[in-house]
């Protein structure tokens, strides 16, 4: 978008987004959405990256946020182009994966925006039925390396 007046060029750049492949002792940790978009589907957790903050930063707190525990030897994996469709908003991301574990998984329970959380071996998570493209692009890459 172009100011007529000042000649301003407004460039709509992509939101930055984390998630997290957390390798529990009996499988992957997956998050049930509890909220829209994708209610009820399963997702990676993580979430959005605050200003001034890390990828690394993002998903601890995300993870924090979501289930309670703390996860621990984040090892980046990739990052996939994502579309996330809130409302009336499409906000277009740039999700960065990191496959880790948890410090340990006493108290994990799940906050406000997750109905459930499930421990899924990784050859039995369903990837074509994760929330969001970028998910399923991330197990995909995730299952071929192990």
């Amino acid at each position: 978008m172009n100011c007529g007046d000042c000649g301003y060029v407004y460039f709509h750049n992509c939101a930055s987004a984390t998630m997290g492949i957390i390798e529990a002792v009996n499988g992957i940790i997956l998050v049930k959405r509890g909220l829209p978009p994708k209610r009820g589907y399963y997702d990676l957790p993580g979430g959005f990256v605050d200003y001034g903050e890390s990828f690394e930063a993002a998903l601890t707190r995300e993870v924090k946020e979501e289930l309670n525990i703390v996860v621990v030897d984040l090892r980046y994996l990739a990052s996939f182009p994502n579309i996330y469709r809130y409302k009336k908003v499409t906000y277009f991301t740039t999700d960065a994966v990191f496959i880790c574990r948890p410090a340990n998984v006493e108290g994990m329970h799940p906050k406000e925006e997750i109905s459930e959380i499930a421990i899924i071996k990784p050859e039995k998570i369903d990837v074509e039925a994760m929330a969001f493209e970028s998910s399923r692009q991330a197990l995909r890459k995730y299952l071929k390396k192990n």
